[in-house]
C-alpha cells in the first residue's frame, strides 16, 4: 500500500537533470575493457599451439572461437597469460551456451603451450508451459484489477537454443486466455564462413477481448468485447553483420497489419489515425556495442544500442512516423563486490502528433521511472536515467541431481540502491499531470539471477507524490 514519505531536496533534482543532459556523451570518453596489457620490452613470451575443449557435446567448436580473443598459434607476454585465459573464460560464458567454464594449460615445452577448456553446457531445449499477466505489470494487476484470474494468458511456449550447435534459435508460442497470440522465429547468427552476416524471421498474430483505447490521467482506459476489437499482424526479416566481437549492426524490414472493430473506432476515432484498419512497411536499424564482462548481468564495462525506425515507407499512406531511440549503459566495480550501473534511455518522434497507438512513452515494458509503475505517460520524446549501486551478496554454482539435464545452475544475489529521473514531452497532455515534468523515484532492492534464463528485481520504490510501495519486475534494468 502507497503511503508517505519525504522527499529528495531539489538540489538533487538539479543533479540528476545534468546527468541526463550529459551522460549518454559521457559514456564514449570512457575507456573500453581491453583484453591487453602493457606489453614490457624483453618479456618473455609463450606460445599457444592449440586451444581445445570438453563438453561441447552440442556446440560446434568454432561457434565458441569465435568469440575468443585468442587463437591457436598466438604467442603471448608470460605476464598477461593468466588474464588473457581467465578473460576468454569469460566470453565463453558470455555466448550464454553453458553453465560453467574453466581452463587448463599443458605444458608442451618450456615456452609452448596447449589450451584446454572445460565447459558444462546448458538445457537447449525449452518447452514450457505459459503463465502471464495481461497487464504492465505485477503491481497494475494485483492493485489496480484486483489480482483477477482471468486476466492472465495461459499457453505453451517452446524454443531450442543452439540449434544444430551453431548457435541458432528457433521457437515460438501458442497463447490464450485473456490474450490470444501467436509467434514464430528464427535466427542463425552467421550464414557464411567467415562467421560474418546472419539472418532471421519473425511472425507474429495477436489479438484479445480488451484493448486500452485511452489514457486518462496517466491511467488506461480500456474497451472489452467478446467480438475481439482488435487484430494485428507482423512478417519480418532481418539481416545481421558481425565483424568483430563486440558491435553488431542490424537491419529489419518488417509488413504490419492491424484492424479495429466499428465499436472501437466509434469510442476512440484517432486510435490509429481516423481509420479502422491499417497495413504499412517498417524498417528498422539497429546498432549494438556491448563490451562487458558478464553480459546477463554486468558490472563492468559500456552497452549501446542505437535504432532508427521508419513507419510508413512511401508506397503505404496509412502512417508517416521517424523515430531514434537510444540505450546506454555504463558499469563499473567501485571495491570488490560494490558495484555502479548507470542506464539511459531515451527516443524522438517526428512528426511529434500520432494516433493513440503510436504514441505511448513511459509505463510500458522496461521504460518507466521506477517508483511510477501505476502510471502511463504518453508522448514524443522522453529520456530515463537510472542510477544504480550494487552489493554482490551471493555468486555460486547450485549443483543438484534430481534433474539430470540441468545439474549446474548458476546463481547470483544482488542488493542496491537507486535513483531515476526521467521525463516526457507531449504538446498536448490534455488531463496529464505527469507530462511536461521532471519526474524522481528512488528505492532499495535485490536482484536475482538464475542460469541465464530468470530474473527477479524485487524494488522498493518511492516517488515525488510522497508515494512508496513494493515492486516486483522480471526484466532489466
Amino acid at each position: 500500500m502507497l503511503t508517505k514519505f519525504a522527499v529528495y531536496p531539489p538540489v538533487l533534482t538539479s543533479i540528476r537533470l545534468f546527468l541526463l543532459v550529459f551522460f549518454p556523451l559521457s559514456l564514449f570518453s570512457q575507456t573500453k575493457i581491453s583484453n591487453k596489457t602493457a606489453v614490457i620490452k624483453n618479456e618473455k613470451w609463450v606460445h599457444i599451439r592449440q586451444i581445445t575443449f570438453t563438453g561441447n557435446t552440442i556446440t560446434k567448436q568454432h561457434i565458441v572461437l569465435r568469440d575468443m580473443s585468442i587463437k591457436n598459434g598466438d604467442s603471448i607476454p608470460v605476464a598477461d597469460l593468466d588474464y588473457e585465459l581467465e578473460y576468454n573464460r569469460k566470453r565463453i560464458l558470455n555466448l550464454q551456451l553453458f553453465a560453467t567454464a574453466s581452463y587448463s594449460k599443458i605444458i608442451i615445452h618450456p615456452d609452448t603451450i596447449d589450451v584446454e577448456y572445460k565447459v558444462t553446457e546448458l538445457v537447449y531445449w525449452l518447452a514450457k508451459p505459459l503463465f502471464s499477466l495481461a497487464d504492465r505489470n505485477v503491481n497494475v494487476w494485483w492493485k489496480e484489477q484486483h489480482h483477477r484470474l482471468n486476466r492472465t494468458n495461459i499457453g505453451l511456449e517452446f524454443t531450442r537454443i543452439n540449434f544444430r550447435g551453431r548457435n541458432e534459435k528457433i521457437g515460438g508460442n501458442i497463447q490464450g486466455g485473456y490474450n490470444k497470440n501467436f509467434e514464430f522465429f528464427y535466427q542463425i547468427p552467421y550464414v557464411d564462413k567467415g562467421l560474418k552476416h546472419g539472418m532471421g524471421a519473425y511472425l507474429s498474430y495477436g489479438t484479445g477481448r480488451e484493448i486500452s483505447y485511452v489514457t486518462d490521467s496517466n491511467k488506461l482506459r480500456f474497451f472489452r468485447s467478446e467480438h475481439y476489437p482488435y487484430q494485428r499482424f507482423q512478417a519480418k526479416l532481418a539481416y545481421t553483420y558481425r565483424n568483430a566481437y563486440a558491435a553488431i549492426h542490424e537491419l529489419n524490414l518488417s509488413y504490419n497489419f492491424l484492424n479495429i472493430s466499428r465499436q472501437l473506432y466509434e469510442l476512440s476515432p484517432t486510435f490509429i489515425g481516423n481509420k479502422r484498419r491499417i497495413n504499412y512497411f517498417e524498417l528498422n536499424y539497429i546498432f549494438k556495442y556491448n563490451n562487458t564482462d558478464f553480459r546477463f548481468y554486468p558490472v563492468n564495462g559500456i552497452e549501446v544500442r542505437a535504432m532508427a525506425t521508419k513507419r510508413g515507407l512511401g508506397v503505404d499512406k496509412d502512417i508517416n512516423q521517424f523515430l531514434l531511440y537510444t540505450e546506454s549503459s555504463y558499469y563499473r566495480t567501485i571495491y570488490h563486490n560494490l558495484s555502479l550501473s548507470l542506464v539511459f534511455r531515451g527516443r524522438l518522434s517526428f512528426p511529434q502528433s500520432q494516433p493513440y497507438y503510436f504514441n505511448r512513452a513511459l509505463g510500458f515494458k522496461n521504460e518507466y521511472v521506477r517508483g511510477y509503475e501505476y502510471y502511463v505517460i504518453d508522448g514524443s520524446h522522453y529520456a530515463i536515467l537510472r542510477s544504480n549501486i550494487r552489493l554482490k551478496i551471493m555468486d555460486k554454482i547450485w549443483t543438484q541431481h534430481l534433474i539430470r539435464i540441468s545439474e549446474h545452475v548458476p546463481l547470483k544475489v544482488y542488493c542496491k540502491i537507486f535513483d531515476d529521473v526521467g521525463y516526457v514531452h507531449n504538446e498536448h497532455p490534455l488531463n496529464s499531470f505527469l507530462n511536461n515534468k521532471v519526474l524522481n523515484g528512488y528505492g532499495a532492492g535485490i536482484d536475482i539471477l538464475v542460469s541465464y534464463y530468470a530474473k527477479l528485481r524485487i524494488e522498493y520504490s518511492f516517488n515525488h507524490f510522497n508515494q512508496n510501495g513494493l515492486f516486483l519486475h522480471t526484466t532489466k534494468e
